[in-house]
């Protein structure tokens, strides 16, 4: 006869046995297939049960808890879910890929639980959190990004707060970026004949307003003879490999990660990444994403003649510069004026990606950095989204607008790119005013 008895002093009772009688399994991931059955046995011998649930439910689910991670193992892996937010142990949000936000009825029971699953999940990537450091970063196999914090950066009865946030590498292309609305042909074929002729980009923008998901769609223009070095931050979100049809590689493309540790001397950095990409000979370096130092590698990799592309987070183009000039100050603290020059310089054409209020995401303008004789920056709007109407109907947020284009590119840009060696009839298409093509 079953005896019921609420999951958590059963979750407990299970841990307790496992960890006396079978330890090995606990540690040894190869023997994992065997905790399955030794919860299965116990549940037999003992006889528990729990109200609502079937003997299959409870072992896979006092397995989840074991051998996996809670509540949050359903929503690890898929397709369609951007983020998992922990905000306390007993309140969990769900972000969908379609910008949908939602609550997961279940939680964790108890901030402990909560602190000792994310420790599970920062174990992977062999990083830790505890009272001596409650503040950490790592990822998972899968390429999902973790921040996790827990007391005392955050109150104690909210036990840990954490992102957790899924890369999915982009399979998005240049024609998908252009029949969705992000921007017009002419501006995807403008930034692809940057890129492909030696000018350095970055495309700037907050979290999720479509930065690597652009880039990466403008990458898979260059052709297959040019070398394309990536560098990403723990996990990755470019996908630039190209096979045929028998599986052979036809491109020329180098995916690299950094890797974080808490041992200074296994710590292998974006920056460092940088400087090693300088030996692979590369046509285009790639940094995911310039957050910290290796800015400046990348800045002066610029600014040697190799074309960078890359993703910052901040707005429009003078944002954009400041924020990378701030960046470089952090390894070459120089003139705060000749920094901002130098960032100029280094990338003058940068796109601003924005995520608007129905959750369509907008190229909402690209914009020229021209360095003047006297050193001093001019800014030409090359093209831009013009937003004519804002207004909630029903309930829904409908933003209408339509693309334009301001200014044409400056002399210096366009000899610049007919020195290396855009055809003319392709350069000749940007210098005509107009949204697109005629």
């Amino acid at each position: 006869m079953n005896r019921q008895i609420d999951f958590v002093t059963l979750l407990s009772m299970v841990q307790e046995h496992i960890s006396s009688k079978y330890a090995a399994t606990l540690t040894d991931t190869t023997k994992l297939s065997q905790l399955k059955s030794y919860i299965e046995k116990y549940l037999r011998d003992t006889a528990y049960s729990v109200e609502g649930m079937t003997d299959e439910k409870l072992c896979d689910k006092i397995y989840s808890e074991m051998a996996e991670y809670s509540i949050l193992t359903p929503f690890l892996g898929r397709d369609n879910v951007e983020e998992i937010n922990i905000n306390a142990w007993n309140d969990v949000a769900i972000t969908y890929t379609n910008g949908k936000i939602e609550k997961v009825k279940e939680h964790f029971y108890s901030p402990t639980h909560a602190t000792d699953i994310v420790k599970r999940l920062l174990h992977h990537s062999g990083m830790i959190i505890d009272n001596a450091s409650p503040m950490s970063q790592g990822h998972l196999p899968n390429n999902t990004r973790i921040t996790a914090l827990k007391a005392p950066v955050v109150d104690d009865e909210i036990g840990v707060s954490v992102s957790i946030r899924l890369l999915h590498p982009s399979r998005v292309n240049r024609t998908q970026i252009i029949k969705s609305g992000n921007a017009t042909e002419k501006m995807i074929d403008f930034l692809c004949t940057c890129m492909r002729y030696g000018v350095s980009v970055v495309v700037a923008g907050a979290t999720s307003s479509g930065k690597t998901t652009l880039l990466n769609a403008l990458l898979t223009t260059i052709p297959d003879g040019k070398r394309v070095f990536t560098i990403e931050s723990g996990s990755r979100e470019l996908a630039l490999v190209r096979k045929d049809k028998k599986g052979k590689v036809v491109n020329n493309v180098v995916h690299t990660l950094s890797r974080p540790s808490d041992n200074e001397s296994y710590d292998i950095t974006q920056e460092d990444l940088v400087v090693a990409s300088l030996r692979f000979n590369p046509d285009i370096v790639c940094v995911g994403e310039m957050r910290d130092v290796e800015c400046y590698s990348a800045v002066e990799a610029s600014l040697t003649g190799h074309t960078v592309v890359s993703t910052v987070h901040a707005s429009a183009a003078d944002a954009a510069h400041m924020r990378i000039a701030l960046l470089c100050q952090k390894r070459f603290p120089i003139d705060f004026k000749t920094s901002l020059m130098q960032a100029g310089q280094a990338f003058p054409i940068v796109v601003y990606t924005h995520k608007l209020e129905n959750n369509e995401r907008k190229i909402m303008d690209i914009t020229e950095c021209e360095i003047l004789p006297n050193g001093e920056r001019a800014y030409h709007t090359l093209f831009r989204f013009n937003i004519t109407k804002n207004v909630i109907e029903k309930g829904k947020n409908i933003t209408e607008g339509h693309f334009e284009q301001p200014e044409i590119m400056s002399d210096s840009l366009k000899k610049k790119l007919m020195q290396f060696g855009v055809p003319q009839d392709v350069l000749s298409k940007f210098l005509e005013k107009g949204a697109d093509y005629s």
